[in-house]
């Protein structure tokens, strides 16, 4: 995955150029390799004002999330991402609570605090602007407990509600910004070039490296502490921020000693532990209860699975499941029995999923409610849903999935498997009633977006299939491409008076959107 150095990610080591990379088996070290493309950045205002605007932000950050989402590394387990949401929303509220500046999503432009997973090894999370926040799935995997992965997001929350990324293209005016274009161009790169990707985030940092190391030391020290007052506002441990540092330091086993603290773009390792391990001595109820949810352990099981990138990782996978299943460990017993479920539905052999779905819940009925808790029941039913769902019992499919989306509105796993299950049941008409009112609140969502296009397409809806796809289009910010797709749908002339002028109307709109981005980026010449 990418290497967002000027980006703020959980990195310890930044000068050595080194990221902890698990590959299914144990931590190793190996240097940061990814890359995706192309990013077309937006115009960032006249850097000769100073900060980055919170509008100019909010496009950065949306323009690379387009990107991303287009990446096969971007996860799309929406178990996972309901999971780490949740998460992420807990300690968003937290900080609200302790009432840190930058934390209040009020307002047009505000950080609207979005977390993602991203399919890496590497344990890393990252920033990006605008309240974007992705977690690889290598941190899952070392993370020992809930609090640690919720100190990792306190900490990248942090970066966002401090504007670090803003305050720091601001500091270097337009070298700056020439920087930070050149680590985004890197991004695109790598997968092709990793030699000129370097040479690309080289070159941006050698305008602006002396402004921006001493900056960026203090923002990880800034961040440690946003990241420690907000696990303490929402009751996870607060060791577990020095506790995960000092899990890093032992895995890369790579000392801070003889290199001078001035030349990294992070504080020391001993700096930061330090700090925040006074921090915990001085709590006055330090002594409190690990908030380890079954949530956690299923979720870490599951991006266990999502590292499996091809068929053949099956086979090890299985393997590994295998021989910790019969652990004396219960909670490790029913991960491994979780894990071989989700491989089982994977390889469409719903029955054996079925079974070890099963197995892993009596497991978890084993466990002393001492080391596990049961915040929901939703990663089992979900997983019990699209078994019901693989064997064709779409009637309990569809009762899981709207049981769930009762107990759970924001829940998007459960909307896509209603979904799914309203098609599979070639109930037709009635996923697209539900799809239809979605989109009217999620309108930025492009998953909805292709379900309700798939639907039309299956009734034969041409003028409902093209505006639909030419939505999935503007929210992936493609405006001629969504221009396109709705002059096809006037053209074909399907459609009622009313629904043609609403398609006129959407279309003049689109246009004078799409000329206010072109006068935006400085391409269209404006005449008095």
């Amino acid at each position: 995955m990418v290497w967002f150095e000027l980006l703020y990610p959980l990195q310890l080591f930044a000068d050595d150029k080194v990221t902890i990379q698990n590959q299914g088996k144990e931590p190793t070290i190996e240097p940061p390799l990814g890359g995706r493309g192309p990013i077309m950045l937006p115009d960032l205002g006249d850097v000769s004002s100073g900060d980055m605007s919170n509008l100019d932000e909010n496009k950065l950050g949306e323009r690379i999330m387009r990107e991303i989402r287009k990446d096969q590394d971007y996860i799309t387990n929406w178990v996972m991402y309901d999971y780490i949401n949740q998460l992420g929303n807990e300690l968003v509220a937290g900080a609200q609570k302790q009432k840190i500046s930058g934390s209040d999503a009020s307002g047009p432009f505000a950080p609207k605090f979005e977390f993602f997973n991203v399919r890496d090894s590497s344990v890393n999370a990252f920033a990006l602007p605008g309240g974007y926040i992705g977690v690889h799935t290598g941190l899952f995997l070392l993370a020992d407990n809930e609090s640690q992965l919720a100190s990792v997001l306190g900490h990248e929350i942090g970066h966002v509600t401090q504007k670090h990324i803003a305050r720091g293209a601001g500091i270097g005016t337009s070298s700056s910004i020439i920087m930070l274009a050149s680590i985004l161009l890197a991004f695109v790169a790598v997968k092709s070039n990793p030699g000129a990707a370097q040479g690309l985030a080289i070159g941006g940092q050698a305008l602006a490296i002396q402004n921006q190391l001493t900056y960026t030391r203090d923002a990880e020290r800034e961040a440690d502490r946003i990241g420690y007052q907000i696990l303490s506002a929402t009751g996870f441990d607060v060791n577990a921020m020095p506790a995960f540092f000092l899990k890093l330091q032992r895995a890369t086993s790579i000392m801070d000693t003889g290199v001078p603290a001035y030349v990294r773009t992070h504080p020391l390792n001993t700096d930061r532990i330090a700090d925040m391990e006074d921090r915990v001595r001085g709590e006055q109820n330090k002594s409190r209860a690990l908030k380890n949810s079954i949530d956690f352990y299923l979720n870490q099981t599951i991006a266990k699975v999502e590292q499996m990138n091809q068929a053949s990782d099956a086979v090890p996978l299985k393997e590994y499941f295998f021989s910790l299943a019969a652990s004396k460990n219960l909670i490790k017993a029913m991960q491994s029995n979780f894990g071989l479920s989700l491989v089982a539905l994977r390889e469409k052999q719903p029955l054996e999923a079925e079974k070890y779905l099963n197995k892993s819940k009596e497991l978890f009925l084993k466990i002393s409610p001492s080391e596990i808790f049961p915040r929901s029941n939703f990663v089992f039913s979900i997983t019990a849903g699209q078994i019901e769902l693989a064997k064709g019992n779409f009637v309990q499919a569809q009762n899981i999935a709207l049981q769930m989306i009762k107990d759970y509105p924001q829940s998007k796993a459960a909307g896509v498997l209603l979904v799914q299950t309203y098609f599979s049941s070639k109930q037709i008409k009635e996923g697209i009633r539900w799809l239809e009112q979605k989109t009217k609140v999620q309108k930025d969502d492009t998953t909805w977006w292709t379900y309700l296009a798939d639907g039309y397409a299956q009734l034969n809806n041409s003028l409902g299939y093209h505006s639909a796809i030419a939505e999935k289009y503007v929210c992936e910010g493609a405006l001629p491409a969504a221009i396109q797709q709705l002059k096809i749908a006037k053209e074909e002339g399907f459609g009622n008076f009313y629904q043609l002028s609403e398609l006129e109307a959407r279309n003049n709109q689109l246009e004078a959107l799409y000329r206010e981005e072109l006068k935006s980026n400085g391409r269209l010449s404006v005449k008095n």
